[in-house]
Parts: C-alpha cells; sequence; structure tokens
C-alpha cells in the first residue's frame, strides 16, 4: 500500500531517539534544552526534526524552521531575520523587553 505524500508514516527503529524528543520536550515547561542531530546524509535526521515538530506542535508549541540560503551568506543574521520575521505580527503581545529584543533583531 503507498504512503500518501506528507505522510510517511511511522519512524522504525528509532525509540531511543524519539524517546529522547520526548523528554526534551517534557521538559520544555521547566527550562529550555537543545538537541544536534548530526550524520551522514540519508540516516533520517531530517524525520527526527519532523517528528519533534510535530510532537511540539501536539503539545500547543509554535515551531519555527528556516533555511540558509547562499546568496544571504554575506548578510549578517539573515538566517535569524527568517526565522523571527513571520512573529512580527504577534510582537505587540510580547512584553517590553522581548518585543524590543525581536525589533531589534528583525528590523529591515
Amino acid at each position: 500500500m503507498p504512503i500518501a505524500a506528507g505522510n510517511p508514516g511511522p519512524l522504525l527503529g528509532r525509540n531511543v531517539e524519539i524517546d529522547l524528543l520526548a523528554s526534551l520536550l517534557g521538559g520544555i515547561d521547566t527550562g529550555g534544552s537543545a538537541l544536534v542531530l548530526s550524520g551522514e546524509p540519508g540516516i533520517g535526521k531530517s524525520r527526527l526534526l519532523s517528528a519533534a515538530a510535530e510532537r511540539a506542535r501536539e503539545r500547543g508549541l509554535v515551531v519555527l524552521s528556516t533555511t540558509g540560503v547562499q546568496s544571504e551568506a554575506h548578510l549578517p543574521f539573515a538566517g535569524l531575520h527568517r526565522l523571527l520575521r513571520p512573529l512580527r505580527s504577534q510582537a505587540a503581545s510580547l512584553p517590553a523587553a522581548q518585543r524590543a529584543v525581536l525589533d531589534a533583531a528583525i528590523m529591515p
């Protein structure tokens, strides 16, 4: 049976990684953390990242993502700008200090 586009099916054999992602998301209310996914092409890094984003959205979290663009490599903070610009419309609801930081990060 073919898998529908956008639904690649369950991750098989990645229980350790999925448990780690779940653990990191489970502690989000009490503190932050970071996870670095690295490895050879084709080993499933993007799938794990997608699974983490899906689980975060299920928890009601906002998931931001961006990609690097070679033509913007010479522009300082271009990736940060691409990441945060969609939040600009929600800046008014932030406390003043956070709003000032967001404004400084994405000013044209």
